[in-house]
């Protein structure tokens, strides 16, 4: 997968109310191919398209580190915010992962996806 691709399904995750099935299997191959071998076996759309799968991924692959969900709920749609940190204590971690979205789990898929992709870029020197 290439960053624009990423980009396309970022958006998606943040600008959707509702996803369809297929849209969530290319949120999986994108997962699979930024975190290989750090996702469960099993990862499926039905999984990730729940804020417990969502966040189960999250821990999955980023052990210990810190989530950060702030929102309001309300009749029509949600308001989520999700940053996945390495740590809480100071502001000088090298990566944050931020998403945003009308849906609790898409925030914290968008998060992860931006996450992995920064961390990805660090692995190859880009």
């Amino acid at each position: 997968m290439k960053d624009p691709e990423l980009d396309i399904l970022i958006d998606e995750l943040e600008g959707r109310e509702a996803m369809t099935v297929a849209d969530f299997d290319a949120v999986v191959h994108a997962l699979e191919f930024l975190l290989p071998g750090k996702t469960a076996d099993g990862l499926t759309s039905q999984v990730i398209g729940t804020t417990d799968g969502a966040i189960h991924v999250a821990d999955e692959a980023y052990p210990n580190w810190v989530v950060h969900i702030r929102g309001r709920a309300n009749d029509r749609n949600g308001h989520w915010r999700c940053t996945l940190r390495e740590g809480d204590a100071r502001d000088n971690d090298a990566a944050i992962g931020m998403g945003r979205s009308p849906v609790l789990a898409q925030a914290i898929l968008a998060a992860l996806l931006r996450l992995s992709m920064i961390l990805k870029k660090d692995e190859r020197g880009d």
